[in-house]
């Protein structure tokens, strides 16, 4: 993991900026479909608070 953690910083990558959209669990349906249809990033699926 800690080669991965140096590759990130190395290279500049931020990966919360990677994630393309946000759910709640509550939500975690439209995620899947959302992902299924491959018309996004990455889909994460978060604590309430998370949600931006």
């Amino acid at each position: 993991m800690e080669e991965l953690t140096e590759r990130l910083v190395r290279w500049g990558i931020h990966p919360e900026d990677l994630v393309t959209h946000r759910f709640t669990l509550d939500n975690v349906a439209e995620a899947y479909r959302l992902m299924a249809e491959g018309k996004c990033g990455k889909v994460a699926v978060v604590f309430d608070e998370e949600i931006r």
